[in-house]
């Protein structure tokens, strides 16, 4: 009995040490939201210093992509600071991360940027007023399946006692 409670101590001890944990889906989806904001916006201002949009073109994409980011940021950031206090908040998983979630947090990123990249290179294809008409059009499409997804993901239910 002795000699099974010292290996049972020895292999708990030593897997931890030895596994890196994996990070949760929650956890990676967090990471690639904040990634993808911070890159619009960063591609945002090399645009702008490339003379791809002028000063008030800017201020206004800015005061588009600005609430967006901070609502999924904040979403987030609240969810990373929750994961510190709590830290069996990462091992939950009540809500299945699947390929829609994945599609839809890389279709978002991806059709934005690509609406930004379009009228900053190519302004005879795409121009300011069009690019904000199909920006509010993306944003007010997927915002509403990006916000449940959002909530759902990082605001979860409270565990309920054991």
């Amino acid at each position: 009995m002795a000699t099974t409670m010292a290996t049972d101590a020895t292999t708990n001890s030593s897997a931890p040490a030895s596994t890196a944990t994996p990070l949760s889906p929650r956890t990676r989806i967090a990471r690639l939201i904040l990634i993808y904001h911070f890159v619009l916006i960063g591609a945002s201002c090399v645009f702008y210093i490339l003379r791809g949009f002028d000063f008030e073109e800017f201020t206004s994409l800015m005061g588009v992509l600005a609430p967006v980011t901070a609502l999924y940021g904040g979403a987030v950031f609240r969810f990373l600071g929750r994961s510190i206090t709590e830290p069996n908040l990462n091992a939950q998983n009540g809500v299945p991360i699947n390929g829609l979630v994945k599609w839809l947090v890389n279709g978002h990123f991806v059709i934005v940027l690509s609406l930004i990249t379009l009228k900053a290179l190519a302004p005879n294809v795409l121009n300011f007023q069009d690019m904000t008409m199909f920006l509010t059009l993306v944003e007010s499409a997927l915002g509403v399946y990006m916000g449940n997804i959002i909530l759902a993901l990082f605001e979860g239910s409270k565990p309920g006692p054991t």
